[in-house]
This record gives structure tokens, sequence and C-alpha cells, in this order.
């Protein structure tokens, strides 16, 4: 009850302040609500958006503090993968904190219960990040394709799968047509690639269908046609 009360006080308290000011106790207050409720979820949910509305002072802090709040929320509701997800986004959305959102979508994927999306965005994340490798991105899109929870989900991870096989082909292919357009003074189609001794084949997608040459930049093109897997 004590918990409430502070809660709603805390709402009115701080819509009466300038956007500069919010961030005024602010801390002191929501630890103060969640020690009385350690499983008081809107606390934490609404204490950071109140942080986060701040503007003005010093930003490192003020992310730091929000972060605080999420990481409490967490240790006291360790299966709430909601909270997890929030603080993703706020730390995405908010501060541009990119390798922090994926600290925190991480966290929220790891939950049985955690919808399709979360681990989606782990993926995505992981890929613009580059905090794995080309093998590593193509494994984890396998492994998501084949626990995809319906059609939607499957063809979003079918698509990311596509582009992570003709990553690492491009690093593959990429070479033998700039060897071969310095050697030639032209760019090559497959077929003078195959003369040359470069490559047995033509090389296919992920899907089965063949790549394309850029005729101006001499590299690697997908048509990437998925649809109908």
């Amino acid at each position: 009850l004590a918990a409430d009360v502070l809660y709603l006080w805390s709402i009115q308290y701080y819509s009466l302040f300038q956007p500069h000011e919010r961030f005024l106790y602010l801390e002191t207050i929501y630890n103060l609500i969640t020690d009385l409720d350690p499983r008081y979820v809107d606390a934490y949910r609404i204490g950071a958006l109140i942080m986060e509305m701040q503007t003005g002072g010093d930003e490192l802090e003020l992310k730091r503090a929000v972060r605080r709040l999420f990481d409490k929320g967490l240790r006291n509701l360790p299966d709430n993968w909601g909270l997890a997800e929030s603080a993703a986004w706020d730390l995405f959305m908010r501060f541009r904190d990119r390798e922090g959102a994926l600290h925190y979508a991480e966290i929220a994927s790891k939950h049985p219960e955690a919808p399709a999306r979360i681990k989606r965005m782990v993926g995505v994340w992981r890929d613009r990040e580059g905090v794995w490798s080309v093998d590593d991105s193509i494994e984890y899109w396998r492994a998501a394709v084949e626990d995809a929870v319906d059609d939607y989900d499957r063809n979003m991870c079918l698509s990311k799968l596509y582009d992570a096989v003709f990553t690492k082909d491009r690093q593959r292919l990429d070479p033998l047509l700039a060897a071969y357009a310095q050697k030639t003074r032209s760019c090559a189609d497959w077929g003078g690639l195959i003369r040359a001794g470069l490559l047995d084949q033509a090389p296919l997608d992920f899907v089965g269908n063949p790549y394309g040459i850029d005729p101006q930049k001499c590299t690697l093109v997908a048509y990437k046609k998925i649809k109908d897997l």
C-alpha cells in the first residue's frame, strides 16, 4: 500500500516539473518504491520513462541511472522478459546505445516464453553490431528458421539467413571477380571465370537461384527470391 501511494504521488509530483528538472530525487524515490515492493513492475517501467524525459544534464549519468533501475527490476523479476525488452528498446531509442540494447534483448530472448520477435531482434542487432562472425550469423538464423512459430516468423528468419549466406558468398566471390577484372580490364560473366579456371561452375544462392554480377562494380548480385520456400 505504501508503495502504491508513493507511486501515484511520484507521477503527480514529477508531472509538474519542467523536463530539465524531472530527474531531481527521481532515482531515490523509485528505489524507495521498489524497496517497499520489489516486484512492482510499473514502478521500474514508469520510473525509467520519467528519467528518460529529462533534457540537459549529464547524459551518461542519466543512462546509468536508467540502467540501474532496470537492473534492479530484473534482479527482482528475473522471469519478466517484457521488462528486459522495454530496457532494450529504451536504451536503443533514447540513448542510441546499441550495445546496451543488445545486452537486454539477449536477456529477454533467453526466457522460454519470449516471443519470436525478440529472438529476431537479437539476431538483427548482432548482425548490425558485427559482434559475431558470418558463420555464427548463419548458424543462428538456421536455428531460428527451425524454431519459427508461424509462416511470418519463418519468412523473416529465412530472409535474414539468405542475407547471411550472401555475405559469406561475397567474401569468397568478390575477390575472384576483382582479380579477373584487374587481369582482363573487363567485368566477367560466370563463363569467363570458369574458362579462366577461377570457378568450376556458376555459383548459386542459398535457394538455388544463380547469382548475378554488377557490370559496373564487378561485385556479386543476389536477386533474393525466397517467397516460395
